[in-house]
């Protein structure tokens, strides 16, 4: 008797497996944070068609679901496909107005989009001072952004003061872009140069 419930169990073990997995792969098809999570893993890979595909369908199972709107504005944002990323932010915004994050991506894009014609340094002040606000002025990268968004505008002395204040975070003051971005501002110029 004891030796068929052996012979037995490795059966029984791939059955249980078996049905565990398709009973997963049955979940993830209808979880959104599973594909958010896999459409930034792709984003942060550069698998950008995939990301937001993966997006795609986050917003899909969930359409009120910010997340993956902010994720994938930041993906069109990359991709330089600014008109999908400012809606997507808006988006975001609009389900989820707490959310510092949203105001932070669509701050940076409008303060430093490669396209000038996106740029508003006027709107980006007001975002980045919202990011800022939300997360208890905080945020080294929020600071940033509120640092080029100054800038952008020409007040270099604000911005001067926000990039030095993100550079007083231990983690930051090894960014070299934030040391790069500060030298920028003390010879009054927005970043990126027009």
């Amino acid at each position: 008797m004891i030796k068929s419930i052996w012979i037995n169990l490795p059966i029984v073990l791939f059955f249980l497996f078996s049905c565990a997995s398709a009973q997963q792969k049955q979940d993830e098809s209808r979880d959104a944070k599973f594909y958010n999570n896999r459409g930034i893993a792709f984003g942060e890979k550069g698998q950008y068609d995939q990301a937001i595909s993966d997006f795609n369908q986050a917003i899909e199972i969930s359409p009120r679901y910010d997340r993956a709107y902010n994720n994938r504005g930041i993906v069109y944002r990359l991709r330089g496909q600014y008109n999908q990323a400012i809606s997507d932010f808006n988006k975001a915004i609009a389900i989820n107005p707490l959310d510092a994050e949203a105001y932070n991506n669509l701050a940076w894009l409008l303060a430093t989009a490669k396209a000038q014609g996106f740029r508003n340094g006027k709107k980006a002040v007001g975002l980045a001072l919202n990011a800022c606000g939300l997360s208890d002025w905080k945020n080294a990268e929020y600071l940033d952004t509120l640092a080029a968004a100054y800038a952008r505008v020409g007040d270099f002395d604000s911005a001067v003061k926000w990039q030095e204040k993100a550079l007083e975070s231990s983690a930051s003051a090894e960014t070299p872009e934030f040391q790069q971005r500060l030298h920028f501002y003390r010879e009054r110029k927005p970043w990126p140069a027009d």
